[in-house]
């Protein structure tokens, strides 16, 4: 049975839905006490991929390149982060109305190697690092051959089933030093992001928060971009818009993508981004590329079944790898959005970020040539290619407005 699968049924027999909870039920219920909520040490939870003995879970987990397919262990770190969640939120009192956990978002997820073998045998574990009076940060860990292969940290935030009102979660109560200073590390990022959700909510409608010094050189770019608008008869050949980069696809969510609440399930959705962005970047590079890192990933809306979900890419930013110049960079990014024809409205629900790898062409001197530079076509995408790579972001040394 393949991973995935195990998941759902675990899910399903220790989270909110062992419980038969009707609407009347939920009704009647009382709310969890507070106060009796006991700390909780973390408790690693660990799964494991017997590739080395079992034929059809390898044919399950393979690419069309006889390697691990990156967007099936995506949607496993999902499946995985949410039954680690839902355990630290299990408690004895059965009467009260047990949690909904959403995903709120995936801060990094950092591929040491994209390329993972089928007859090695791998383990996927889980933990909670951190808890916040109604959210929690859960750390993922991917091991193959005694080496760690990927890292990643979700965040979960806790709801009330009737009143989608903040509901508390147990308190962590880390014993180890090494648990000790992984709290305190995730308690500074929760401080930021708080930061960051107050300077989003003050930018009267920008897409996303930027600096002064942000919108200067997004400023910057848009010229450069209106340059080659104006006189594309003269504009530098290694240049091209976003939108020329993108590709898209649109679907309608069926039942057997929901999870444990009844919606589309994470997972599943992070799955289709990555394989999207990854048929994105092929495209651009003109060679296969590899997965590197999954940046930064935001469910701001949960999506139902029945939606039509639309999911769009573009390229937002390349350049050279600083340490190896036969290798190129290209970042991707993934929108997803709720399309309602009947009301001819549309809300974007996801917001994925990837960066991929590829090999550079070379030139007829067998010297690399580095990747086309993509330039804004829009205000929206100067602001938030300023957010990810401006003076600010802590990648400025990646990108260049000249």
């Amino acid at each position: 049975m393949p991973p995935q699968a195990v998941f759902i049924i675990k899910l399903e027999n220790h989270g909110p839905g062992r419980y038969p909870w009707t609407e009347e039920k939920l009704a009647a219920a009382p709310p969890r006490d507070v106060s009796a909520l006991q700390p909780k040490p973390p408790r690693p939870l660990v799964v494991t991929y017997p590739f080395s003995t079992d034929e059809h879970l390898r044919e399950h987990y393979r690419s069309p390149w006889g390697e691990v397919r990156i967007g099936r262990i995506l949607e496993d770190l999902d499946s995985l982060t949410a039954l680690v969640a839902f355990e630290h939120c299990d408690v004895a009192d059965v009467r009260s109305r047990p949690p909904l956990l959403v995903t709120a978002g995936v801060e990094a997820i950092e591929l040491h190697n994209s390329r993972l073998g089928l007859r090695e045998d791998m383990t996927m574990s889980g933990r909670v690092v951190w808890t916040g009076s109604s959210s929690m940060d859960v750390r993922m860990e991917l091991e193959q051959g005694g080496e760690p292969q990927l890292t990643a940290l979700f965040t979960f935030v806790a709801r009330d089933m009737l009143t989608n009102r903040p509901h508390p979660v147990p308190p962590l109560q880390p014993g180890s030093t090494q648990d000790r200073h992984l709290f305190c590390e995730r308690q500074r990022a929760s401080q930021q992001r708080k930061v960051a959700r107050a300077a989003a909510a003050s930018t009267s409608g920008l897409h996303h928060a930027c600096t002064p010094e942000g919108e200067l050189w997004a400023e910057r770019l848009l010229a450069a971009a209106k340059r080659k608008m104006d006189l594309p008869a003269l504009a530098e050949p290694h240049q091209l818009f976003m939108d020329e980069t993108s590709l898209e696809n649109t679907f309608t969510c069926q039942p057997q993508q929901r999870n444990v609440h009844g919606r589309v399930f994470g997972g599943f959705l992070m799955r289709r981004a990555y394989e999207l962005a990854h048929s994105t970047a092929y495209m651009f590079a003109g060679s296969r590329p590899y997965a590197v890192e999954v940046q930064e990933v935001t469910f701001k809306f949960p999506v139902e079944i029945g939606d039509l979900l639309r999911m769009r890419t573009l390229v937002l930013h390349t350049w050279v790898h600083p340490e190896d110049p036969s290798q190129g960079r290209a970042h991707v990014q993934v929108e997803a959005s709720v399309t309602q024809p009947e009301k001819r409205h549309s809300t974007v629900t996801n917001t994925f970020n990837f960066v991929f790898g590829f090999e550079l062409e070379r030139d007829c001197h067998g010297e690399p040539v580095p990747p086309k530079r993509v330039l804004p076509s829009t205000e929206r995408q100067a602001l938030e290619l300023a957010r990810l790579f401006g003076p600010c972001s802590g990648r400025a040394h990646l990108a260049s407005d000249e």
